[in-house]
């Protein structure tokens, strides 16, 4: 129903937010929130909002005009989704056969709904690999440091 489908785009919401700020703090130390607008495609006012819910959650620290930089919890969540994203577009080229150019968006989708024992078994599957199609690093869920990619 309409509480579900509430729930779900608030953690998609979320989880964007947490993989957007650690792509960010990877590669300039810190997620500042003009940036973060830019990259979610969303007004400054949105993300300003959006850090404050996160900062009262215990997702990421966050200084008004210092930008966000992600907590423990808020790191274990990004390195999940980003590896479940890497993990699902290795899937999509070496299982299914989708060209690389196309599976970025489909992994957008899928990463929030896959389980946590669906991507290990596609990681077993594919014989735990260590890059997704782009090159990316695919983290492992005890390697919480950030990796460059997509």
């Amino acid at each position: 129903g309409l509480n579900r489908d509430i729930v779900v785009q608030e953690t998609e919401s979320v989880e964007n937010y947490l993989k957007t700020i650690w792509d960010l703090e990877t590669r300039t130390g810190r997620a500042i929130t003009g940036d973060l607008a830019r990259c979610l495609e969303v007004a400054p006012a949105s993300v300003t909002g959006m850090l404050k819910r996160l900062s009262t959650r215990g997702l990421i620290k966050y200084r008004p005009y210092q930008g966000a930089t992600l907590a423990a919890e808020g790191r274990r969540t990004a390195v999940r989704v980003v590896r479940r994203h890497r993990l699902i577009e290795t899937f999509l080229v070496e299982v299914m056969q989708v060209p690389a150019g196309l599976v970025h968006d489909e992994a957008e989708r899928w990463e929030h709904v896959i389980s946590d024992d669906m991507a290990e078994r596609m990681d077993v599957l594919l014989g735990r690999p260590l890059v997704d199609p782009h090159g990316a690093v695919i983290p492992r869920d005890e390697d919480p440091e950030p990796g460059a990619g997509s």
